[in-house]
C-alpha cells in the first residue's frame, strides 16, 4: 500500500476513484511551508495545480491523504503525466500527530508557465474537493478567486461537467 497526498483536482474521492479504484481516504492535513499555484502548463494548454516550496512558516497547502494499492500507482502516473509535466516525489505529512510518508506530484521546471489560467471545470474540481473535505473557508475562497477561462473543447468540457455533477451529488 502507498500513501498519496492529493492537493489539486484529485482531492474529491469521486474524481480519484475514477482513476484509482483502490483509493481510500485517510484524512485531511496541511503541508506547511508550501503554497498552491496554478502554474503547471497542462497538455490542453491551460494551467494546472502545483506545489511551490516557499519556506515561509505562514504558508500551507491543504490536502488529503489517500491510501492506495501500489499496483494502481502506474495508472495514476499516466493520468498525472508523471515524467511529462509532473514528477512524483516523496514527502512526509502529519495527520493526528502521526507522520505519513506519502508521494505527490510537482510540476517539472520546463512545464511551469506564467500567465496561463485553468479552465473553469478544472478549478471547479479543486474547489469541490476542498469543500467536500471541509478545508478552511479562507483557503477555499482563495481558490475560488483564481481567474479561470472556458475550455474551448466542448467534448472535454462536457465530460468534466458530468464528473462535476457526480461530485456535487455525492
Amino acid at each position: 500500500m502507498l500513501y498519496y497526498f492529493a492537493y489539486g483536482s484529485n482531492l474529491h474521492p469521486v474524481r480519484l476513484l475514477e482513476r484509482v479504484p483502490s483509493a481510500q481516504w485517510v484524512g485531511r492535513t496541511e503541508l506547511r511551508y508550501h503554497r498552491l499555484a496554478f502554474q503547471k502548463r497542462g497538455s490542453d494548454g491551460s494551467s494546472k495545480c502545483d506545489l511551490v516550496r516557499t519556506g515561509e512558516e505562514t504558508d500551507g497547502v491543504y490536502g488529503a491523504i489517500y491510501q492506495m494499492d501500489s499496483v494502481h500507482k502506474q495508472a495514476l502516473d499516466c493520468f498525472e503525466g508523471n515524467g511529462n509535466g509532473y514528477y512524483d516525489s516523496p514527502l512526509t505529512v502529519e495527520l493526528h500527530g502521526k507522520e505519513h510518508s506519502c508521494f505527490t506530484y510537482f510540476a517539472q521546471a520546463a512545464h511551469i508557465a506564467d500567465g496561463l489560467k485553468p479552465y473553469h471545470w478544472y478549478k471547479d474540481l479543486v474547489v469541490l474537493g476542498a469543500k467536500h473535505l471541509q478545508f478552511p473557508n479562507a483557503y477555499v475562497r482563495s481558490i475560488e478567486l483564481i481567474a479561470s477561462v472556458e475550455d474551448p473543447d466542448e467534448t472535454r468540457r462536457k465530460h468534466h461537467e458530468q464528473l462535476i455533477e457526480k461530485m456535487v451529488n455525492f
